[in-house]
């Protein structure tokens, strides 16, 4: 599991400095583009308790494991992950919506 999570950040600085995810509006076209394995055997299993700010879970990037959302502040979009529930993602950071 954790040499997929390596190959994922690696993934996400490539992915940073090709796609400007602010202009895609799925973050499936994302996945798709990188050609995701999914190999759902080895997401760790997650509860929301686990998980900073709400305890939201989504979907990875490539929709193949659950992972916590991005709270506050974080880096969002494409394989960088998916905001909480009331934040929205602008210029690469979780922000609130108003």
């Amino acid at each position: 599991m954790y040499r997929g999570w390596l190959v994922m950040m690696m993934v996400s600085m490539v992915v940073a400095d090709v796609v400007d995810v602010a202009d895609v509006a799925d973050v499936a076209d994302v996945a798709m583009s990188w050609n995701c394995v999914c190999e759902p055997n080895d997401c760790e299993a997650l509860e929301p308790s686990g998980c900073p700010g709400k305890g939201a879970v989504v979907w990875d990037a490539c929709g193949c494991c659950r992972v916590c959302a991005r709270t506050i502040s974080e880096d969002c979009g494409g394989f960088s992950g998916t905001c909480e529930p009331g934040l929205i993602c602008k210029e690469g950071f979780c922000k609130p919506e108003k």
